[in-house]
């Protein structure tokens, strides 16, 4: 039996003796075969008594691979493995690299440990993975047996963190345990910052769990401690207390915020319930959850509530808006929602996008600029649904709208106010434009008549407004009670005279296309023809009060129709112009001009047998006036007047041909995109049959300075402000017509590096700038590697005044907006404008960020304005320790906290 086992391990030592000589060639590989793999023994053979040998390799669970760079000696006597330089084993889910490393057998442990260099600074030190856990020390020892460890010096990794500790052990349930362990996000070898215990425990994928503990920052203890401590690390997410933030204000006093509870639900819906609490008696309460299913839809809701007591000196000497002035007690309730599908073909979607709430809540508790300076909110709810074989397609749509406002009010002075409008619902059914021929099963085969087309449109919508109309949109004088707008209170009992003042409507509308035929080629001639129809709840009758120029309204209940139709043919074609320059770097310039004239034709809906207008006495002298039946409902109301009209337009396009290189490759330049002009001709008018040319022009110069004008052209005259009926060139000179209004924007955006990656790539170039109807700060949208951007806009508008026969000024603004990445660490955004009409600074916001490696500072500094305010903010980049931050912020309604 002795002589058995000496055979054994003579052969062991040989096989290790042949992988000694290899390593010193270079990388050995050896792979002990496995205890149920092993040769088998002679059939004459006595089985030995000691098996210890057997059932030691009978521990190792799977193939131990292990290599090393310098040599690998194995001691057959002790069964201990050395291997020395860069050594690496893998055994498992378990990696192992070092210096030095020792596996033996007998004991099923593998100790590691590095070497100190020339310099006495310890080198390849061991690195020790187990599936997605890390820990490097300066000496480990590992039992793959029992699967416990012991780690001196070391650091190991969870999730974000990073764990340091004097001595680790690990047990078979793969828990950590270290003594003087430091906890951190950072993850230099020597961090920035870190919570040092003495005693730490760390469930992986869960959570760290620490005895008295204190901060450390920048080697210097803090006075800040808790006698335990308790950082979640889990590999999903996981249900936890939401730390809140702490302050002063002038308006609150001393308050707690953003405290509450995250509720992870499930793996597709989450929650967090927080709150805010004001020592000087106000509160905030919110909801907020986000959801998703995958391939099926996502989304996101919202819902706040906040309180704040009155108090005489928030904003007092700032302004004198009721926005900002609390001298009564606010409540306020704002409701967000986001529902977005994933598009499937043939399958309805259902999306929402909701924004609304009380009147003042995002000018006095959003943190958002833009959200704090919108006057306007919308909101939609709807659901659609389309078959691609199928030509029908219907919709739901519930819409809400809220716009802050100016009234008078009984005192006779100006209130905000606000009004809001409701569609409920908006009803929408179609059917694809088709040839009569497919009705009936026919095939189509090119022929001219299948260009005959007929679809049809349904839209049915309910429009409710607290806005009260009293006629005053009408164009005529009614009586002083009932001739002004009135926004009424949304409350219970205001809901009947809301709903009485609803106006409903269906609308129908058939288009019918006659194809298209080519003429000598070049030529496309487009007839059409088209009706539509209105039914609507109620109309309007109107009566003269006796004695007075007054005029009452009767409203007529019951289901009312208007209609309309209307014919005509159009004639397009394409004109090019080519100019040959071959130049050095200009090959040649096109130009492209798309004239098209049009005839349509539409009867005289203002007569009295449709019904549709009724024409009353404006004054004593006789002078009448048509009035709509209709006017102000929803729905579509035919014009009065004959329509006998030739219209006419001209598009222009001019490109350039440019060399890019000396292979002869070319590229195509915009020099003008478009430069449009068009008008009309109504020869069954009896006045002013020409109508106002309207103009506009679109180019980019340079290639990055975009260029806009649109105008409108009068071709008549004017005495006093009165326009008559005859042409401005009849007053002799060359004036063809009268500029009316302008408007003209240009604008351009300089992203040096974005341009490189674009030219090179193709893609999109990226921006620093912050979304709408998003709460961002300075630190969620800089990127560091843009060196700088700058980007600038100049908007004006004016209008000709008829009397003084000049153009006026009516706006003109410009506004500027970047960032300027100074260092790698230091970044600076900025957006301002300038009203140049008024002379006045609009809102201004500066952005200042530092990174700090581990950690990051922000500035966000608003200047000027009601909206003043300031922010600063230090805290750490890492989610699990986002609570850990130090921030000082104040606001022109409030001092510093």
């Amino acid at each position: 039996m002795n002589q058995k086992r000496s055979l054994l391990f003579l052969a062991i030592a040989l096989f290790q003796g042949i992988a000694f000589f290899s390593a010193m060639e270079g990388n050995a590989q050896v792979r002990p075969a496995r205890a149920n793999s092993a040769p088998r023994p002679d059939s004459l053979a006595v089985a030995p008594s000691d098996t210890t040998n057997a059932r030691a390799r009978g521990d190792i669970e799977t193939t131990i691979n292990y290599k090393a760079k310098d040599s690998i000696r194995y001691d057959a006597v002790s069964q201990i493995m050395h291997l020395y330089g860069e050594a690496h084993i893998d055994y498992g889910e378990v990696a192992l690299d070092a210096a030095y490393i020792q596996i033996n057998w007998k004991t099923n442990i593998i100790d590691a440990e590095g070497i100190l260099d020339t310099a006495g600074v310890l080198q390849n030190k061991p690195l020790f993975k187990n599936g997605a856990e890390t820990y490097q020390a300066e000496r480990m020892s590992y039992n793959y047996k029992t699967k416990k460890g012991r780690v001196m010096g070391a650091v190991t990794t969870q999730g974000e963190g990073y764990i340091h500790a004097e001595t680790i052990k690990r047990d078979s349930l793969g828990s950590i345990y270290g003594r003087h362990a430091r906890y951190t996000t950072c993850d230099l070898e020597h961090p920035h910052f870190y919570i040092k215990a003495t005693k730490m425990k760390v469930i992986p994928n869960d959570r760290v769990i620490a005895g008295p503990f204190h901060l450390v920052f920048a080697d210097v203890p803090t006075p800040i401690g808790l006698p335990f401590g308790f950082f979640p690390s889990p590999r999903k997410r996981g249900s936890g207390v939401i730390i809140p933030t702490f302050g002063e204000s002038n308006q609150q006093g001393f308050y707690l915020r953003e405290g509450g509870f995250y509720w992870a639900m499930n793996e597709y819906m989450d929650m967090r319930i927080t709150g805010d609490i004001f020592s000087l008696g106000g509160y905030g309460a919110r909801v907020q959850s986000t959801y998703t299913k995958r391939y099926k839809f996502n989304g996101n809701f919202s819902l706040s509530h906040t309180y704040i007591k009155a108090s005489e000196t928030i904003g007092a000497g700032l302004t004198t808006d009721a926005v900002y002035n609390y001298g009564t007690d606010s409540r306020d309730i704002w409701v967000s929602w986001s529902h977005q599908p994933v598009t499937r073909p043939g399958q309805g979607q259902f999306s929402a996008s909701v924004n609304a709430g009380s009147q003042f809540y995002n000018q006095r508790n959003s943190t958002s600029p833009q959200n704090a300076l919108s006057p306007a909110f919308n909101s939609t709810v709807s659901y659609r649904k389309s078959s691609p074989n199928s030509p029908i397609n219907y919709g739901v749509t519930i819409s809400q709208s809220q716009t802050t406002r100016n009234q008078r009010n009984e005192a006779g002075e100006m209130v905000p106010v606000q009004q809001m409008s409701f569609t409920l619902p908006d009803f929408s059914f179609g059917v694809s434009s088709q040839s009569p021929i497919e009705w009936f099963g026919g095939t189509l085969t090119g022929r001219w008549i299948e260009g005959i087309r007929i679809g049809y449109n349904l839209n049915a919508r309910q429009y409710v407004t607290n806005n009260i109309s009293a006629g005053s949109g009408l164009g005529f004088p009614f009586s002083r009670a009932l001739g002004r707008d009135t926004i009424i209170a949304i409350n219970g009992s205001n809901l009947s005279q809301i709903f009485r003042n609803a106006r409903t409507s269906i609308n129908h509308d058939i288009p019918i296309t006659l194809g298209t035929v080519s003429l000598f080629k070049h030529f496309k001639l487009t007839p059409g023809v088209s009706y539509s129809e209105s039914w609507f709840t109620k109309k309007y009758t109107y009566r003269n009060i006796p004695g007075s120029n007054l005029l009452a309204v009767d409203t007529l209940k019951g289901l009312h129709r208007a209609y309309q139709y209307q014919g005509g043919v159009s004639f397009s074609t394409n004109l090019y112009g080519i100019a040959q320059i071959k130049g050095k770097k200009i090959e040649a310039i096109r130009h492209t001009i798309t004239p098209n004239v049009s005839y349509s034709w539409r009867p005289d809906f203002g007569r009295p047998e449709y019904g549709f207008y009724q024409r009353v006495q404006r004054d004593s002298l006789g002078n009448t006036q048509l009035l709509s039946r209709f006017q102000g409902l929803e729905g579509n109301v035919p014009g009065p007047g004959l329509s006998s009209a030739l219209s006419f337009s001209v598009s222009n396009n001019v490109e350039m041909k440019v060399k890019t290189d000396s292979a002869g490759v070319f590229k195509k330049v915009s020099l003008i995109d478009a430069f449009n002009f068009s008008g009309s001709y109504n020869m069954a008018a009896d006045s002013f049959k020409l109508s106002n040319i309207n103009v506009n022009l679109s180019t980019r110069l340079f290639n990055n300075v975009g260029v806009t004008l649109s105008g409108s052209f009068d071709p008549y005259q004017y005495v006093n402000g009165t326009r008559r009926n005859a042409y401005l060139i009849e007053e002799g000179g060359f004036r063809l017509a009268r500029l009316m209004n302008l408007n003209f924007n240009t604008g351009f955006e300089f992203n040096p590096q974005a341009r490189k990656q674009q030219a090179e790539s193709g893609a999109a170039p990226t921006t620093n700038l912050p979304a709408l109807q998003r709460t961002v700060t300075a630190a969620d949208y800089v990127e560091f590697n843009i060196p700088w951007t700058l980007s600038v806009d100049l908007t004006s508008n004016f209008t000709r005044d008829a009397l003084t026969d000049r153009l006026i000024n009516n706006a003109t603004s410009a506004g500027i907006n970047g960032s300027v990445t100074l260092t790698d660490k230091w970044a600076v955004n900025y957006t301002t404008s300038y009203d140049l009409k008024n002379r006045i600074l609009s809102y201004t916001n500066l952005g200042i960020t530092r990174d700090l490696h581990c950690w990051q500072m922000s500035i966000d500094w608003v200047p000027f304005g009601v909206l003043q305010r300031y922010s600063i903010n230090i805290n750490a980049k890492s989610a699990l320790l986002q609570d850990l931050r130090i921030r000082r912020s104040g606001s022109a309604t409030g001092r510093p906290y």
